[in-house]
């Protein structure tokens, strides 16, 4: 490793975005970055265009000015170690403020294209990198939301604040949309008779519920669904540090499911405190034609067995994520026959109330009508299965986050 590519590592552990990186990872990311010279009085960013790469001070200062009406009002001065306009590796959006050199500046630049390129040529930066985004993003959110004031004499401050905070929420919704993603492989699935669909509506901006599915080394289908404690920011906080764990737990433990749910639920305890998780876990070993499971205080899936013409029964146990460090779960594996189908699911849908007399969508009616669904040979079912659900409660808007995911082995 070259000492430029060594002092290059060293700036880029300043910058949040890029915690927790080994040297190597880091040292992926200095193959992009591009050094850039600006004179005195020269603009980096103008307010109001468009963004498309994040800034780092290598030598030099600049203001950060933006608009005020006629008149420019000024933020501060940045100097050597700053970084600016972060938030454009993700999104297209418009500069919020200006940035002008205050004398000869030389920078660091990465651009989004090739950002974006690299994240896809390396899944564990990209999970590291996410989880960092969201977490800063909702750290900023925090120190808006405690800089507030209500004072009538700031109001037009009110307004650039709350502007702030929406522009920060959309961008955590857009990487939160990452998140809820299924990466197995369509070409192996179909390949072994196997198709994967699913729903996903939050009630908020940022929503609690949370999927996601991938490939271990041998091809099986690893994949997690849960359901966070509350809804917003903080459920979608917890969402990322899931959605991390998971990349990295599933490829090393996936085939063991409780041992998976336990350093699952290890890493959430020592990451977060005070918030919880329900989850289930499972396991499809497309070689072995099973499927394994482990459940975290989640409702247990509907497991449709075709041979029988009836669902089976589950009983796994196991404690809500988070609560308590080192607490064991269980795990139980099924043999996968043809036309056996397994539907995963958030209560969202289950405690979601009827227009008519204000009772509860509910476990059974949903057995029902998924049931329904399978015996008239709907396809696809889940569309079947939530037009059934949209004309009991005919809602444009819903309490919970709603989420299924269906497995199909034909």
């Amino acid at each position: 490793m070259t000492t430029e590519t060594i002092q290059k590592i060293s700036i880029l552990k300043k910058i949040p975005i890029f915690k927790d990186l080994s040297d190597e990872e880091l040292g992926a990311i200095t193959e992009i970055i591009k050094p850039m010279t600006f004179e005195y009085g020269e603009i980096i960013i103008k307010e109001g265009e468009k963004g498309d790469s994040l800034f780092i001070l290598i030598d030099g200062s600049v203001e950060v000015t933006r608009k005020n009406g006629d008149n420019n009002v000024s933020f501060g001065i940045l100097t050597e170690g700053s970084y600016f306009g972060e938030m454009s590796l993700f999104d297209d959006h418009l500069r919020s403020a200006t940035v002008k050199t205050l004398e000869y500046t030389l920078c660091f630049s990465i651009t989004r294209e090739d950002f974006l390129t690299l994240l896809d040529e390396n899944n564990e930066i990209k999970n590291i990198i996410y989880r960092n985004t969201i977490l800063e993003t909702f750290k900023r959110f925090r120190d808006i939301s405690d800089n507030f004031t209500f004072s009538q004499s700031h109001l037009r401050s009110k307004n650039e604040i709350i502007n702030e905070i929406n522009r920060d929420l959309q961008t955590a919704t857009e990487i939160q949309e990452f998140f809820i993603k299924t990466d197995d492989s369509d070409e192996i699935n179909s390949m072994k008779g196997i198709s994967r669909s699913f729903i996903y509506i939050p009630s908020k901006t940022l929503g609690g519920d949370f999927i996601s599915t991938i490939n271990d080394h041998y091809g099986n289908i690893c994949l997690i669904i849960a359901d966070v404690e509350g809804k917003g920011i903080s459920a979608s906080l917890v969402t990322g540090v899931l959605k991390s764990a998971f990349s990295f737990l599933a490829l090393d433990w996936g085939d063991k499911p409780d041992v998976f749910m336990y350093k699952l639920n290890n890493h959430l305890c020592n990451m977060l405190t005070r918030l919880y998780a329900t989850c289930y876990y499972a396991y499809i070993n497309i070689t072995k034609n099973t499927i394994s499971l482990s459940k975290a205080g989640h409702p247990h899936p509907l497991f449709w067995r075709s041979k029988e013409e009836k669902f089976e029964t589950l009983t796994i146990k196991g404690q809500l994520l988070g609560v308590f460090e080192h607490a064991k779960y269980d795990s139980v594996t099924y043999e996968l026959n043809k036309g056996d189908k397994i539907l995963f699911y958030t209560d969202g849908i289950t405690e979601e109330r009827k227009t008519d007399d204000d009772e509860m969508f509910g476990d059974d009616y949903l057995e029902k009508n998924f049931k329904n669904a399978i015996v008239k040979k709907a396809e696809p079912i889940l569309d079947e299965l939530f037009l059934q659900f949209n004309f009991l409660t005919q809602k444009d808007t819903h309490e919970d986050d709603i989420t299924l995911l269906l497995y199909e082995f034909d």
